[in-house]
């Protein structure tokens, strides 16, 4: 049957005539006026270039690093491990002066170093100097902590459509500060929004989640950001709150805190032994606090009830940096937990001649030895 309806009944729209790569050049230009508006404020707030987001440098970069204690060439012969406290206290440029080689950061945030040095020790045929800074209760974490497990799935190998996001993301990140994780809109919003936002069940809460610390550069280090250094700020003081939730918890009892220094140096001692066997040595730094988290750390009495038992039952160096004015109380730590980046250098100065002394009184050679010679003998 012949269809009743023909094409010439079918209406056509006509496209008008019009000049579509002028249409075209507004567009670009308004894209191309919005970013850079963008990027400019984002760097009036102190965002840079260059800066990784945090999951970058606690995970993948540390993949990255630690694939590189596997490449026989490697000449590393320091390794740093602990969590953010040796992020922050760390100065590579001023270490690997002092110590005459550059040290591979392997300090993961919100993380204890249990796992990390177990994966050097037992992975790795690595026989130089380890320092791992100790941060109290959390060192005492031997499970793999907040980023632990997400560093150690990047170092046995991701997905190609992980690695290629990261490479993507790596790229556009040494260019644009607007990527960063903390000029997100809506952490903007979140962040520093004067509108009357109504709060919502479920939503998130303003003091009860993470908040910009620092800047992540390549090879993993890392600095205060700026504004979280001016103590009394608005960015400082909700770092502060973020802190207090962790804080809120009651010290431990004497019972558990022995108990942590026991599990320590269960799985510690075996591994110090093991790195010394084959030339290597390990220092532990009590890495310096104040504020809250040293009232709290006081309170539960740390040092007596975990922080010596570990160092009696840990053929290692111990270095309590609260013992030294230069290494603690001298030193600006903003927000209770991590030196500034002017601290930071003079952490990373001072530290290097007082651990040579106190390494040469406990083993009776210098620590110049275990890093200068691959191999060498205890």
């Amino acid at each position: 049957m012949p269809s009743s309806t023909s094409s010439s009944d079918v209406p056509y729209r006509e496209v008008p005539e019009k000049s579509w790569g002028l249409a075209w050049a507004i567009a670009v230009v308004l894209v191309i006026a919005g970013v850079a508006l963008w990027e400019m404020q984002a760097r009036a707030m102190h965002h840079v270039p260059g800066d990784y987001d945090e999951l970058t440098n606690f995970a993948i970069q540390w993949g990255e690093e630690r694939l590189e204690l596997d490449d026989p060439d490697n000449d590393t012969r320091v390794v740093l491990l602990g969590s953010s406290r040796m992020l922050w206290g760390a100065d590579l440029d001023i270490l690997e002066e002092e110590l005459g080689t550059r040290p591979l950061q392997m300090a993961i945030a919100g993380t204890g170093p249990a796992l990390m040095f177990k994966s050097v020790v037992e992975e790795s045929d690595f026989d130089g100097l380890v320092l791992i800074g100790v941060t109290p209760f959390l060192f005492n974490r031997l499970d793999a902590g907040m980023f632990g497990g997400e560093a150690l799935r990047w170092y046995e190998g991701a997905g190609p459509s992980e690695y290629t996001g990261h490479w993507i993301n790596s790229f556009l990140a040494q260019h644009f500060a607007f990527l960063d994780e903390g000029f997100r809109l809506f952490e903007l919003l979140d962040n520093y929004s004067t509108l009357a936002i109504p709060e919502r069940e479920g939503a998130d809460d303003l003091n009860a989640r993470t908040w910009k610390l620092g800047h992540h550069w390549e090879d993993r280090q890392t600095d205060m950001w700026a504004p979280i250094e001016v103590e009394g700020s608005f960015d400082n003081q909700q770092i502060l709150a973020f802190w207090m939730l962790g804080l809120a918890r009651p010290p431990g009892e004497p019972e558990e805190m022995a108990g942590m220094a026991e599990e320590a140096v269960e799985l510690f001692a075996p591994l110090v032994d093991q790195l010394r066997e084959r030339g290597g040595d390990v220092v532990f730094i009590r890495m310096p606090s104040n504020g809250k988290y040293l009232e709290y750390s006081e309170a539960s009495n740390y040092r007596e009830l975990t922080w010596d038992p570990m160092a009696a039952g840990i053929d290692a160096v111990w270095i309590n940096a609260m013992d030294y004015l230069e290494l603690s109380s001298d030193l600006e730590i903003p927000e209770w937990s991590h030196l500034s980046a002017q601290s930071q250098d003079d952490f990373s100065r001072r530290i290097v001649p007082i651990m040579e002394q106190y390494y040469e009184i406990v083993r009776g050679q210098s620590i110049r030895e275990v890093i200068d010679a691959p191999g060498g003998e205890d």
